[in-house]
């Protein structure tokens, strides 16, 4: 596929389905991967960056983390449902007496209470941890786009490098075919010898080139398998996608979320000026033998005995000491969350301006460079022929092949660069399917 049709199947929604077209005599039909020449699928590919990119977000680590950390921020909403801010607790005391007229003193209590919910702290505290949760799923959210981001590069840096294979490929192929009749030419006295030399040298120099190109067609294609956990950069990418809104942005809702959990952070600690209170219950029973001291009574041995329940309550009380500095913190973290969202506001209708214009551009170039090849195979083409009638030598043969090679690698970088700024642009516009 060249020229318009190769264009048009790179920027699908954008130009629409790729049209037919006059191809350039010269120009690479075909793409080869692997080193062998591929044939045209039959049934389409389809766009890959869906598939892929569940793919790559199964495998990356920090998607795996922040969804760990989601479990963990959602566990506090057993807080919330808890009748106690904090646990319940149990405890005791023995005393014995060692001395004194009190004989076989003993003395046992028991008690078991509880913290206490302060005024609307526990509404405070559940409106905390939804806020975090949210800023949770946003976080997942923005690094799904920035894995999305990732597979776009390695995506295209795998097809240009497929591309230089094709155009190098498709420089072997042609070196050969003039190779071998610069050399039929020689063996029947029509050139020289220095021209089979040059057409020697052109051959290994497109040889050494092709290897080069495959050699880094391998290495993008392995490291967009790792990136994927093992499929591969083949078929359509992406289509441009509409613009939305730009609130949608992953870039935008998370630092959004992060100053809506600021907030209620603030009002949790508003709500909290001091410790939680705690109220409980114990039981008493003390028991002793003592002597009646009484002159009027005989001295006998009594055995006293007691049991008594109450309830003990503790109430911390407010200092400035305590709450003015979880109050300042709470606000110079609401004070740089908003500061974020401020920034990344910024940040993306920059970079979507940037992404659209470069679009425009790149389809600029690749119109021109599809010109310019249709100019140099012509060219070309008239040059062999006048090279076939004696009117110009090798060299001046070759001069214009370079002109040709030029023009197919411009060419091959132009389509890929649109490719890529399309691309761009859906990683601007927030878009990770």
């Amino acid at each position: 596929m060249t020229g318009a049709p190769l264009l048009a199947a790179l920027i699908l929604g954008l130009a629409g389905p790729a049209f037919a077209a006059p191809q350039p005599r010269g120009e690479v039909t075909a793409r080869n991967i692997d080193g062998a020449s591929q044939k045209k699928s039959k049934k389409p590919l389809g766009h890959a960056l869906v598939r892929h990119l569940d793919m790559a977000v199964a495998i990356d680590a920090q998607s795996r983390a922040l969804a760990a950390q989601f479990g963990a921020v959602s566990a506090r909403y057993a807080t919330t449902r808890s009748i106690s801010p904090g646990s319940p607790y149990i405890g005791g005391t023995q005393r014995n007496a060692v001395a004194g007229n009190l004989r076989n003193y003993n003395e046992t209590e028991i008690e078991a209470g509880l913290p206490l919910w302060l005024p609307g702290q526990r509404d405070a505290l559940e409106a905390t941890v939804s806020s975090g949760v949210i800023e949770i799923e946003e976080k997942i959210g923005l690094r799904r786009l920035d894995v999305a981001g990732l597979l776009r590069d390695a995506w295209w840096t795998a097809q240009r490098t497929a591309r230089e294979t094709t155009v190098a490929r498709n420089r072997v192929a042609t070196a050969r075919e003039i190779g071998s009749d610069m050399t039929r030419r020689v063996e029947l006295g029509e050139a020289a010898q220095a021209d089979a030399l040059l057409a020697k040298n052109e051959l290994l120099a497109a040889e050494t080139e092709l290897a080069q190109a495959e050699g880094a067609e391998k290495v993008a294609r392995v490291n967009y398998a790792a990136l994927t956990g093992g499929a591969t950069p083949d078929g359509a990418l992406e289509s441009i996608k509409p613009a939305g809104d730009i609130e949608d942005h992953p870039a935008l809702r998370a630092p959004l979320a992060a100053l809506r959990r600021a907030e209620t952070q603030l009002q949790l600690v508003e709500a909290t000026p001091i410790d939680n209170p705690d109220v409980g219950v114990f039981g008493r029973q003390e028991h002793n033998r003592q002597y009646s001291t009484d002159p009027s009574q005989s001295v006998t041995d009594q055995r006293t005995d007691a049991t008594t329940v109450g309830v003990r309550i503790r109430i911390p009380l407010p200092t400035e000491g305590r709450q003015a500095p979880r109050q300042a913190e709470a606000l110079a973290e609401m004070t740089r969350a908003r500061a974020e969202y401020e920034k990344a506001e910024r940040v993306v209708l920059a970079d979507i301006k940037a992404a659209r214009a470069n679009l425009a551009a790149a389809q600029k170039a690749a119109g021109l460079a599809n010109k310019r090849l249709s100019v140099a195979n012509e060219q070309f083409e008239l040059s062999r022929k006048s090279f076939a009638l004696g009117e110009i030598s090798a060299f001046d043969l070759y001069r214009v092949r370079q002109l040709q090679l030029d023009a197919q690698r411009a060419q091959a970088s132009a389509s890929v660069n649109v490719g890529a700024a399309v691309s761009r642009v859906n990683q601007a516009q927030g878009y990770a399917p």
